[in-house]
């Protein structure tokens, strides 16, 4: 797990990402959204994980809270689910395969 945390973090850093269920959602409906990473309390990940489903769209349940996903985010407030559009230098779409 700690490998694709370190993904997760490389892919904030140098690629694209959205933040937010409304932004991920967004995301997915202009299918820009390669994965979606949804925080074990984000309170619509119902609605997220089916919209991502619809559009086979790979779906990683974070195993932390939206703190703990703010934390590998390095982000002030809470991050309940984040899109990535672009993984930059990232490894992250293979190692989630």
């Amino acid at each position: 797990m700690s490998e694709v945390i370190n993904s997760l973090k490389v892919a904030v850093q140098t690629g694209r990402v959205v933040l937010g269920e409304k932004e991920t959602l967004k995301g997915l409906a202009k299918r820009s959204v390669k994965l979606v990473v949804v925080s074990s309390t984000a309170p619509n990940s119902k609605r997220l994980v089916e919209e991502a489903k619809k559009l086979a769209v790979k779906v990683y349940e974070f195993p932390g809270s939206g703190w703990d996903l703010a934390a590998v985010c390095t982000r002030g407030h809470v991050v309940s689910a984040l899109g990535i559009v672009d993984p930059g230098e990232s490894d992250i779409l293979s190692k989630l395969q």
